[in-house]
């Protein structure tokens, strides 16, 4: 009965670890926009993926018109907490990608 806890909780402690790769949560702490999109930064840092983007900066592109209106209705109302998904660098150099943000509620 132990052995099974046991592995049941290095499951968890695993899958926890392995999904935090591409996904980080924290607060907006900086936003800027570009001509290419809106860049933010969170106050907890990077996923993963994102090792080597220049000074933390993620890329909102902007053809992704929902996703840049979510970040800045989240950055307008003053709640900037919530949890940004990201594909990586995009081709491995430039800025870390984000294709997700979900608010905290």
């Amino acid at each position: 009965m132990r052995k099974l806890f046991l592995l049941l909780c290095l499951s968890a402690i695993s899958m926890t670890s392995f999904a935090a790769a591409d996904y980080q949560s924290g607060k907006i702490k900086n936003l800027t926009g570009v001509t290419s999109g809106i860049m933010i930064m969170m106050d907890s840092g990077l996923p993963d993926n994102c090792a080597g983007t220049p000074y933390g900066w993620m890329l909102i592109k902007q053809e992704h018109k929902a996703l840049t209106s979510v970040i800045l209705a989240a950055w307008a109302s003053g709640n900037k907490s919530g949890t940004v998904y990201t594909s990586g660098r995009e081709g491995g150099v430039g800025y870390c990608l984000v294709n997700q943000f979900d608010p905290a509620n």
